[in-house]
């Protein structure tokens, strides 16, 4: 075997120091580090000065930098101090992953390096997109690591979603691009983590600990919905229904009404993802989704308002589109036909009257701050303005909801013929124009990152389109998607917007040629698909059903049309 090696001899005898006074530093000869006056000042009769190392820290970020994911959204002033100035994290929003600092994200192997970047990054950009008390639940994660690991795995989740890769090989049924496979896979790590931790405690654990408990499971429940993974999120809801019938202290919780804005919130968007696209029969079956009693309320706060204006939207659509494709089934005899679409048309329009009626109290209760600004432009006509795009989305729900309460279509196809009819369809025709224009005047960039837990405006346009069988109008609203997917071709507000898109066009391809379309279903249902896991859609559509009326002959029509994808 090897024998050890022999000592390297030393070249001088002189030890080096650098903890001398500062005359002999200066002078640089030996000192022998006597206190308090070392050998040499006494014997030269110098003053005898010894000065502390000072230790300096430089943080070095990442060069080349050309944007901030803390400038998708304005950090919030109540969050903790974490980093600030030079010392924020800076991520480098290339086609290459983002950097931590110089150091490239996949290189990054220790777990809390991990943890304080997506912690900043949920501050800097997930926090301005949710309810704010997520804030204050924030503050929460150091005494409960299942709640740090839900907001971890949310915000892994969001960055994968936002930060796409393009893919080796693709069809148009799932565009080029597909999550960051690194940020998701992680966005699972911290998941599962929350998940093992949750079914361990008991149940004595739930209540003692409900609040915590309520949060992770919204927290669950608003990641299930940005991948589209309908099982998983009505898995968490029932589980969010059995802790608010067991928890008997939940009445007396300042936490529990915004809990329930956020929760409820998501359901809509789930709902609406539900409802675009299902089959005829599916459609007819989709449930009313009420508000819980403390939300029925008048609303006190922007999210409160902004839940209330959701339920209020999303059930007139129902309605709406309920009785519209309820005129297209098929029935054994004319007497049938007759009888249950005179029947439906009177119920639906009494309903929507009960959804006019909420909507105008809404709009009564309405702050200076989130109402409408108009502004005349020479070139573009007048321009409507809001002070944030919060309050812009907002008044786009309450937009789509008039559009909804409009019955000028139901009174066309169930011959109903009452005075004033030609002046409410061009009230809907106004209504969608104006819907259009809040779009047109809202930041894109801002729609893309602050749109991420709510419907966006792309599947609100979707459903304008349907309403207005304006050919111009259409072809803004296919403009405005076109160069929604050049800025950023995957996602806005949960809706892929290429297979959105794909549909607008096909709708004013079939308006082209004097044909105009009431509603868009698939041939056969596909339960929502499957979670958006490498693509951005969850459903693979190829073709839809279109159901309109062709002007020419005057007669309805049902057809299936493959989409140009």
């Amino acid at each position: 075997m090897y024998k050890p090696a022999p000592p390297r001899p030393r070249k001088t005898n002189i030890i080096r120091s650098r903890n001398g006074c500062k005359s002999c530093r200066n002078r640089r000869t030996k000192c022998d580090e006597q206190k308090p006056t070392c050998g040499t000042c006494a014997r030269l009769d110098k003053c005898c000065e010894y000065v502390q190392p000072v230790l300096k820290f430089q943080i070095i970020t990442a060069q080349n930098t050309k944007r901030l994911l803390s400038s998708y959204g304005t950090p919030s002033t109540e969050r903790k101090p974490r980093l600030a100035g030079n010392e924020r994290l800076s991520i480098q929003a290339e086609q290459d992953e983002p950097r931590i600092g110089g150091y490239d994200i996949v290189k990054s192997l220790q777990t809390t390096e991990r943890d304080v970047f997506y912690s900043t990054y949920w501050e800097d950009c997930c926090l301005p997109a949710l309810h704010p008390m997520f804030h204050s639940a924030t503050l929460l994660t150091a005494g409960y690591p299942i709640l740090n690991d839900a907001i971890l795995a949310l915000s892994s989740c969001n960055i994968s979603r936002l930060y796409s890769e393009r893919k080796t090989s693709s069809t148009g049924l799932t565009g080029p691009l597909s999550p960051s496979l690194t940020h998701q896979t992680r966005s699972h790590l911290y998941y599962s983590s929350a998940i093992r931790k949750l079914t361990t405690m008991k149940v004595a654990d739930y209540f003692h600990d409900a609040t915590v408990v309520f949060i992770v499971l919204v927290l669950f429940a608003h990641l299930e919905s940005a991948m589209g993974n309908f099982q998983g999120f009505y898995c968490h809801v029932q589980g969010m229904m059995n802790l608010l019938v067991g928890w008997r202290g939940g009445a007396g919780d300042v936490t529990i009404k915004p809990l329930l804005t956020s929760w409820m919130q998501t359901r809509y968007v789930v709902w609406w993802a539900r409802a675009y696209f299902s089959s005829l029969d599916i459609h007819q079956q989709l449930p009313s989704i009420p508000l819980p009693i403390s939300l029925k309320e008048v609303p006190r706060t922007f999210h409160e308002r902004r839940v209330k204006v959701l339920s209020i939207m999303c059930e007139s659509h129902r309605l709406n589109f309920k009785a519209v494709l309820q005129h297209f089934r098929k029935v054994a005899s004319e007497e049938e036909v007759e009888h249950e679409n005179n029947q439906g048309y009177a119920e639906c329009v009494s309903l929507l009257c009960q959804e006019a009626t909420k909507l105008d109290e809404w709009l009564l209760h309405l702050p200076p701050s989130e109402q409408p600004i108009y502004e005349l432009n020479g070139t573009r006509g007048t321009e409507i303005h809001f002070q944030s795009h919060d309050a812009a989305l907002n008044y786009a729900y309450y937009i789509v909801a008039r559009i909804m309460q409009c019955t000028s279509l139901l009174r066309e196809l169930y011959n109903q013929t009452t005075p004033g009819h030609e002046d409410e369809c061009y009230k809907a025709e106004l209504w969608v124009q104006t819907l259009v224009q809040i779009a047109q005047c809202a930041e894109m960039r801002t729609s893309l990152t602050r749109n991420s837990y709510t419907i966006g405006f792309s599947g609100l346009l979707l459903a304008g389109i349907l309403r207005c069988q304006s050919l111009s109008v259409g072809l803004e609203i296919q403009t405005w998607l076109q160069t929604l997917q050049d800025l950023q071709p995957t996602e806005e507000g949960a809706f892929p917007v290429y297979q959105t898109l794909s549909v607008v066009k096909a709708i004013n391809q079939q308006r082209m040629v004097g044909r105009d379309v009431f509603a868009v279903t698939q041939p056969v249902d596909d339960g929502g698909g499957h979670p958006k896991v490498t693509a951005y859609n969850s459903q693979f559509i190829n073709s839809l059903l279109f159901h309109g009326r062709c002007q020419i002959r005057n007669c309805l029509f049902e057809e299936c049309i493959t989409l140009g994808i």
